[in-house]
Formats: structure tokens, sequence, C-alpha cells
């Protein structure tokens, strides 16, 4: 079962949806269509960006207390293959450090079973 995007009115317009899971990951699919797309006909890199920064943030607050927050300082991405409308694509994020001023994330973006895009990030404890 999924549900909206967790405390993102941009993620909600986007359509992500969030993918309850075990642990600390976070799991957010979307399904892009056309309206999504470069000049070209593939997934524009920013609604992948959009993507993994959001699957990102909902990792990091996910390992944080209530009332913390982390905003990044830092998303560096990998843009793999081009993504296509009309299939889902499934992004899971992971929180690796969680230090008192730095928490660091990684996220994979997959679209039938293939990696599209990966990202690591920076975010700082504020």
């Amino acid at each position: 079962m999924t549900q909206p995007a967790v405390g993102s009115h941009f993620a909600a317009f986007l359509g992500f949806r969030y993918v309850p899971s075990e642990g600390q990951d976070a799991i957010v699919e979307a399904l892009p269509s056309a309206e999504h797309c470069n000049e070209r006909g593939t997934i524009h890199g920013g609604f992948l960006a959009a993507l993994l920064d959001t699957s990102t943030g909902l990792a990091v607050h996910s390992a944080l207390a209530d009332g913390v927050a982390a905003p990044h300082f830092d998303l560096t991405i990998q843009y793999l293959r081009p993504a296509v409308p009309g299939t889902l694509l499934t992004c899971t994020a992971r929180t690796t450090r969680v230090g008192r001023r730095v928490v660091a994330s990684e996220a994979e973006v997959f679209q039938d079973g293939k990696l599209i895009a990966r990202a690591i990030g920076s975010h700082a404890v504020v």
C-alpha cells in the first residue's frame, strides 16, 4: 500500500507515493507521464532529482529524533540511463551515517529492474 509522500506538497504535486517499509529505508514510487519529459521524450533529470531528494530526506527524517530537521546541503546525482514515461520508478533511500552535525544518505532509482540514477546526500542537522 502506498500513500502520498509525507509532509511535502511538492512531492504530492509530482505524484510521489511513499511506500512503508521495515527499518529506516525510505521507498518512494512515481509513475511519470509525458508531462515529466524533456524535449527528447525521456524523464527530465529534475524529476529524478526531486525523487532522490524526497527519498533521502524521508530516510534521514526517520533516523532522527522528532523535531530535528536535517535539510540537504549537498546532493550528488549520477544519471546512468534514461527513464521513460508510463513505467513505475522506485527509489530506495537509506541513511548511511548519523553524526551530531551531519547526516549522510544514499539512494537509487530503478525502472523495470534497471538502475536509472543514484545519489549521495549530506544533510545539516539543525
